[in-house]
């Protein structure tokens, strides 16, 4: 499941746009969890894996959120009940890797460290020491890898070509290979 609306409540920016409309962004941010939960009760089978992507926006190579994770990560990570989380890591606003800390070891987290942004491919050595980092505050077999989300979640879709597409998946495949094996 993809869920923009949680990047309200890491940027300040956003926190102060909902206190101005009058709105508790700590509070939404319950009742925001509150209601993916129920949501999510009813789907729950033997054998399904629930995941959750935490978007910033991706709308021809924008972004609408920055901000670590830190404000929300403590009780997102606990109590929202999903299998995966999957962040998004391309860029400096993101924060860094230390509200990890607050994941529960049964839970697994895909690491969005290649953009599905820009044109620029990623250099492997940069993926793999950042999966390093990450891996001092999650175990290393509860991550995994992926661009940070996908390269057309609108129709618009982001300012790659498709053979830089390609590029960047099949750097995702390497690294991955490389770290976890085939």
């Amino acid at each position: 499941m993809d869920e923009p609306r949680y990047s309200y409540y890491v940027d300040p920016k956003w926190r102060q746009h909902l206190r101005d409309l009058g709105e508790d962004p700590d509070k939404a941010f319950d009742e925001a969890i509150a209601a993916d939960n129920a949501c999510l009760e009813g789907m729950r089978r033997q054998g399904l894996t629930l995941a959750m992507h935490i978007c910033r926006g991706n709308n021809e190579s924008k972004w609408y959120a920055e901000g670590g994770y830190e404000p929300i990560a403590e009780k997102l990570f606990a109590t929202l009940t999903v299998d995966r989380f999957l962040l998004e890591y391309d860029t400096e606003r993101a924060g860094t890797f230390e509200p990890l800390r607050f994941m529960p070891r049964d839970k697994m987290v895909v690491l969005g460290l290649v953009s599905s942004k820009t044109p620029r491919l990623e250099a492997q050595d940069e993926l793999l020491r950042r999966i390093d980092e990450a891996s001092r505050h999650v175990p290393i077999e509860n991550l995994a890898l992926s661009p940070q989300c996908g390269f057309a979640s609108t129709a618009a879709g982001n300012l790659l070509t498709e053979e830089e597409q390609w590029r960047k998946l099949d750097l995702v495949v390497t690294t991955a290979r490389k770290v976890w094996g085939s």
